[in-house]
């Protein structure tokens, strides 16, 4: 048994799902706002044992712990469960400790979990972390210059001093970073900041690529054709997929994208390692292949 935990609009979760259909296997796709009438769990660790062992109720099914196979995560946590009829204080209460529950469930578990949830959660960005800033360095990663900022008029300004090439993150959302564009990143900046304060990290000149990872090894290379990216020579024979694959390990991640630059004097910049990979900024090639090795 697969368990594949997604809403069905997620579509790396959708092409999984149809992946595994297709070889036969046996799965279910849960979507989080199902969760509380699908899913009854009945599970424990103890001393000594290898992990979680009890049974989950699926649709009336019995699922063990010991059959499970594997389990595809795509959920955003906290759980957006559909509780009517409670209070906001019990319905806050329910979510939080479904979300605990789940959390807990998934890291007990002795099967492969793609997106394991860390408690706690992770630092939306390695230069947010001093110890992941030092993991990234010591995978032979620079980190570029950046800036937080809740301000729109100091993003705008940072922006263009930084010669309109930046690279923008939300904070605390699940959204993932992207580059801003010359001719209309004022008004990125704006749209986003009308929700989330912002990190703004400066892209050095260079070529630039996104890294997919899936399983502990490199399965795609995107090279970015910008203006801009011209090496001007620089050899790219090494790209450093092995690095990606080395920091990505480091970070307990399964299935991230990494952002990085590869300047004209050899050195490897590090803009972002985003473990929500965005889909639609991936070519059709780029995502069978990443769904094969998923």
């Amino acid at each position: 048994m697969v368990l594949v935990l997604a809403d069905t609009t997620d579509p790396w979760a959708s092409l999984v799902h149809a992946e595994l259909c297709r070889r036969g296997l046996d799965v279910l796709m849960i979507p989080r706002a199902e969760l509380l009438n699908r899913v009854q769990s009945n599970w424990r660790v103890t001393a000594g044992s290898e992990g979680a062992t009890g049974a989950l109720m699926v649709d009336g099914r019995r699922v063990s712990c010991a059959d499970l196979r594997g389990v595809f995560v795509q959920w955003i946590l906290p759980l957006p469960l559909h509780l009517e009829g409670l209070s906001a204080q019990d319905r806050d209460y329910v979510v939080r400790e479904t979300t605990a529950t789940w959390i807990a469930f998934l890291n007990s578990l002795p099967c492969t979990v793609v997106n394991r949830p860390t408690p706690g959660g992770r630092p939306a960005l390695l230069g947010g972390s001093p110890a992941l800033a030092r993991v990234a360095r010591d995978c032979g990663f620079d980190l570029p210059v950046a800036r937080y900022t809740s301000s729109q008029d100091d993003a705008v300004l940072q922006f263009s001093a930084w010669s309109e090439r930046a690279y923008l993150k939300p904070l605390g959302s699940a959204e993932p970073g992207f580059v801003l564009s010359r001719k209309n990143g004022v008004e990125q900046i704006r749209h986003v900041m009308e929700r989330h304060a912002v990190s703004l990290q400066k892209i050095p000149q260079g070529q630039r690529m996104t890294v997919y990872v899936v399983g502990g090894e490199a399965a795609a290379t995107i090279l970015h054709a910008e203006e801009e990216s011209s090496l001007n020579g620089a050899d790219l024979s090494a790209l450093p997929t092995g690095r990606c694959a080395d920091l990505v390990r480091a970070l307990g991640l399964s299935f991230p994208e990494c952002q990085v630059v590869i300047t004209p004097d050899g050195r490897t910049s590090c803009l972002d390692v985003n473990d929500a990979p965005n889909y639609w900024r991936s070519t059709r090639t780029v995502q069978r292949r990443i769904v094969r090795r998923l």
